[in-house]
């Protein structure tokens, strides 16, 4: 019962944990703050912002979880927003209320509330800026019948559920024997007691102040003379076996605390190893049971990893489905505009950025060739052609039964920007060198050289050391910056960690002063059936 119990608590817990999740990618969104933060002016664009990039903020919080939330709204501070799309309200519309007053009063920045009169939970967040600036209140609602809609469906032996508030009112309950006030008031008081022939347990769900409890029907107690004469005969059963129960204890003694060991290891997350002190069978399975925990930990971590990545390319895909057509015909726009003026290198600097955003936004596939990543350098080398000029140079080879390798995305082109923002501080001119080619051991070898300003040895060290571990290198690799899509050197070393393994890491060699050198390396397969390349760039 307990264990069941547990797992119902947990149950309920998580649906609790998924609406947090929900309504803080909301409410620190830093898109968001910006645009509750400003003035609103139609004129500006800030209506069509509004529809496209604001809404959808809160819409996909509400279709793409997995939970039923029934509404997420959001009540600003900035009046000269128009309320709108169902989900964004003026703090008016609940300035008064018990529950809004109370919880703007409070020091506390995140609230779960109950409305019995609506039955429904409301988790509430407050919109805080960076800088202290109070913007609003996030406030997402869980009705209750969805939160305990799971505990219908339990049933351990003709068990019964049943969960009160902490007014000691019955909330849900699945027998009749729960309609007692008296057997509701002592649930709230005793972790576990028996009463009408039916022993009751419970736990508490802290964040909701609500109390979930189990009962379960005990054997009737001896009435009869037919059941003093059963007992009368199991006893003599049991003593027979007693002295055969005494040579077996020893060893039953070993199996329950293995047992026990299992079980402890299971509720802590498969962390606790099991001790091993005997070498028979049950020893054996002792080892294999460690032996299974020491995958189990290594396959959760890595599909944390992996889901991770992968919601992250989701976030972007999405973020990308928002009428990416409209930015691209308007770039062409530019581009036309530009060339028919006569500016042919502004013109083609348009066409390679909507060739970059169209790379960028093309979230169905986290792989790409050898070819379209040069192809992407080449295009944000000749951006930055426009600021540096001559100054700035670009060699790049590569072999041809390489350039339709596949490779992960995204992987050459933050490293070339890294050379130019920090190579370029202290000098005039810069040539950078992209060599690709195969190793002997049958690796894509991907070479980013510049003559630069370099890396100071210490640095160098400490660097490829957090490469080598797979640590989480977001603090300390914050100096060599990252693009504008948040992908730097850190995001790319753990894709390769996880795309190809541990082996498979970010090395960086350097002067300080002279050069920096970057090598990557993949491993090469061969190409696919029926790949045909045909050759439509220009090697610069």
């Amino acid at each position: 019962m307990k264990q069941t119990l547990s797992i119902l608590k947990s149950g309920m817990e998580g649906k609790l944990d998924l609406v947090e999740s929900v309504s803080q990618s909301i409410t620190y969104n830093a898109r968001l703050h910006v645009f509750l933060e400003d003035p609103f002016e139609n004129q500006n664009g800030s209506m069509e912002e509004y529809l496209q990039f604001i809404n959808p903020i809160v819409f996909y919080g509400v279709q793409y979880n997995q939970v039923d939330i029934t509404s997420i709204k959001v009540y600003m501070n900035n009046y000269s927003i128009p309320e709108g799309f169902g989900s964004f309200y003026h703090d008016t519309a609940v300035q008064g209320t018990s529950w809004y007053d109370s919880f703007i009063e409070s020091e506390k920045r995140s609230l779960w509330i109950s409305l019995p009169e609506e039955g429904t939970y409301e988790y509430l967040q407050k919109i805080v800026t960076m800088e202290g600036h109070f913007l609003g209140v996030t406030r997402v609602t869980l009705l209750k019948q969805s939160l305990l809609a799971s505990l219908d469906e339990t049933s351990v032996d003709g068990s019964g559920v049943f969960v009160a508030d902490s007014a000691q009112r019955l909330l849900y309950a699945n027998t009749e024997d729960f309609l007692s006030p008296a057997i509701v008031n002592r649930s709230l008081i005793d972790d576990q007691f028996e009463q009408n022939g039916r022993l009751y347990i419970q736990d508490q769900v802290n964040r909701l102040h609500i109390t979930v409890g189990m009962a379960q029907s005990l054997p009737r107690s001896l009435q009869s003379y037919q059941l003093l004469t059963t007992a009368g005969f199991i006893a003599a059963i049991v003593l027979s076996i007693f002295l055969f129960y005494q040579v077996l204890k020893t060893t039953f003694v070993k199996i329950k605390a293995s047992i026990r060991s299992m079980d402890y290891s299971i509720r802590t997350g498969f962390v606790e190893m099991i001790p091993v002190e005997r070498n028979d069978e049950i020893g054996v399975i002792s080892e294999k049971f460690n032996t299974l925990l020491v995958q189990i930990n290594s396959l959760v971590s890595d599909m944390i990893k992996r889901e991770t990545v992968h919601k992250d390319a989701q976030l972007r895909a999405l973020q990308a489905q928002i009428n990416p057509h409209f930015i691209y015909n308007t770039i062409n726009v530019f581009s036309a505009k530009t060339e028919l003026a006569g500016l042919y290198d502004v013109s083609e600097a348009f066409a390679d950025f909507g060739q970059m955003l169209r790379y960028n936004m093309n979230g169905q596939s986290e792989y790409a060739t050898v070819k379209q990543e040069i192809d992407h350098v080449l295009r944000y080398f000749r951006l930055q052609k426009l600021k540096y000029g001559e100054r700035l140079q670009m060699e790049w080879t590569c072999d041809s039964e390489l350039l339709g390798q596949s490779i992960i995305r995204f992987i050459l082109q933050p490293v070339v920007e890294n050379s130019i923002t920090h190579g370029m501080s202290n000098r005039k001119d810069m040539v950078i060198t992209v060599d690709v080619n195969l190793n002997d051991r049958n690796e894509i070898v991907i070479v980013i050289m510049d003559n630069g300003s370099g890396i100071s040895a210490a640095r160098l060290t400490e660097l490829n050391q957090y490469f080598q571990r797979g640590q989480d290198v977001i603090g300390p690799l914050t100096s060599l910056g990252s693009m504008g899509t948040g992908i730097g050197l850190g995001n790319i070393n753990n894709r390769l960690r996880l795309f190809y393994g541990d082996s498979y890491t970010i090395r960086l060699e350097s002067m300080e002063g002279r050069f920096t050198k970057t090598l990557l390396t993949v491993p090469c397969h061969k190409p696919k059936e029926g790949y045909h390349y045909v050759e439509s760039y220009d090697r610069g």
